[in-house]
């Protein structure tokens, strides 16, 4: 909740944030309430809750994906503000607003499509239900599985028509989900297609269900996760992974594996499907505000399969590498080829306003049996500064870096730069 005086202040930065937000907020923050939630009918209402995230994101290209010469620099603001009801018998009603709006874009071609066009439409709607530790929301919502996610650093986020369950906690749960339609970074409706755009075809959409499990063992933690995904007509994926952390060791290290196998499903829309990916990562806390990571998967050549053995996940194609270790950050993993992914990551807050960090990464991939290995290096550095006092919830947000690929004689040169207000 921020007080009146903040969102004053922010409205200097973003002109169109909702002016009644901070009465709304001071009305709701004297409501109370029980597990079994409000007592009246009103209360539903004057008791719900008002958050959001509303933005201006510079986002630049040159030599944009090792095509030369092509440049592209977009300008857009806006985000998204969403209205939660207070809680009656474990129910719970979510409506949110999203829009985007272009600052003086170029022509079509040189403007990035993920914030080109404008946005103005109803985003989430949904109804949850939850009783202890059991929840379901069922409707438009924002959605976290593995390659099924929300990658929200763009203007306006993805979202999934769908069920969603959960029982249990972050660490110890079983999930559920059916997706029937998804609504990207570009547009504001929500599609019975995929992320797959040069395949017009419709989809039924993908369920999936998984478990995780963690333990405490002496000074150590283990943990762990495997999930089921069949994605209609693409793809079935099967992903495992698990940490053991010794939390009482000089570095607090956590060493990790996993594996993603895909195969082909009903009309193989993308292609046949034959993907294996091992991976395993290294994580180290040299002190409690300085982190590093190392991270190497090996994606298993398949000649006559998607991408030489590339992994088909259609709600996260060209949108994250999602759950590899070892990703860049400008493009996806699972879209380059097979042979071997490296990343590196150093990442330091120096206080709490100020946090910035480096990556490489390294894909020695091949997107066919013929292609030679792109060699893809890729250098990152990033920072984030987050104001206080009145500006708490403000951020401002820099990445920046460049590609390198022998096999596309070219260098690829990106910047996102995004002032951010959060509440």
């Amino acid at each position: 909740m921020r007080a009146l005086k903040s969102v004053g202040l922010i409205a200097l930065f973003f002109p169109f944030a909702p002016a009644a937000l901070a009465a709304t907020q001071s009305n709701i923050s004297n409501c109370q309430y029980d597990a079994s939630g409000v007592d009246s009918f009103t209360d539903i209402f004057t008791c719900g809750t008002v958050s959001g995230s509303l933005r201006t994101l510079y986002y630049s290209t040159h030599n944009a994906y090792f095509s030369k010469g092509f440049n592209q620099d977009t300008a857009s603001y806006g985000g998204s503000v969403k209205y939660e009801t207070a809680p009656v018998y474990g129910f719970r009603a979510g409506v949110s607003a999203i829009f985007l709006r272009g600052i003086d874009h170029p022509d079509e071609a040189h403007t990035i499509s993920d914030i080109g066009d404008n946005q103005t439409n109803v985003g989430e709607a949904y109804l949850s239900w939850q009783q202890d530790d059991f929840k379901i929301t069922a409707g438009d919502q924002r959605i976290n599985i593995p390659f099924v996610g929300d990658y929200d650093w763009r203007i306006t986020p993805i979202l999934f028509r769908g069920v969603d369950a959960n029982y249990g906690d972050s660490t110890n749960y079983l999930h559920a989900t059916k997706v029937w339609r998804y609504k990207p970074w570009g547009d504001d409706q929500f599609l019975d297609t995929t992320a797959y755009t040069d395949i017009d075809e419709r989809t039924n959409g993908m369920w999936a269900i998984g478990g995780g499990r963690g333990t405490q063992w002496d000074n150590k933690k283990l943990t762990g996760q495997l999930w089921y995904q069949e994605y209609a007509d693409y793809s079935r994926v099967v992903y495992g992974e698990s940490h053991l952390q010794w939390q009482d060791t000089l570095f607090q290290p956590d060493v990790a594996v996993q594996f993603i196998r895909g195969t082909s499903l009903g009309k193989a829309l993308a292609g046949e499907v034959n993907s294996t990916s091992y991976g395993a990562q290294l994580a180290l806390t040299f002190t409690p505000a300085l982190n590093w990571k190392l991270g190497y998967d090996h994606i298993a050549a398949s000649p006559n399969s998607w991408g030489n053995g590339s992994l088909v996940v259609p709600y996260a194609h060209n949108s994250s590498s999602g759950p590899y270790f070892a990703q860049p950050f400008f493009t996806s993993t699972q879209d380059l080829g097979s042979g071997n992914a490296y990343m590196t990551n150093l990442n330091y807050v120096l206080n709490e306003n100020l946090s910035l960090g480096t990556q490489y990464s390294f894909m020695d991939l091949k997107p066919s049996a013929q292609s030679a290995s792109i060699n893809q290096s890729e250098y990152l550095v990033y920072f984030t500064w987050a104001f206080s006092g009145v500006l708490k919830g403000l951020s401002l947000t820099d990445f920046a870096g460049v590609q390198t690929s022998p096999l596309y004689d070219s260098h690829f040169w990106q910047n996102r730069l995004s002032l951010q207000y959060d509440f």
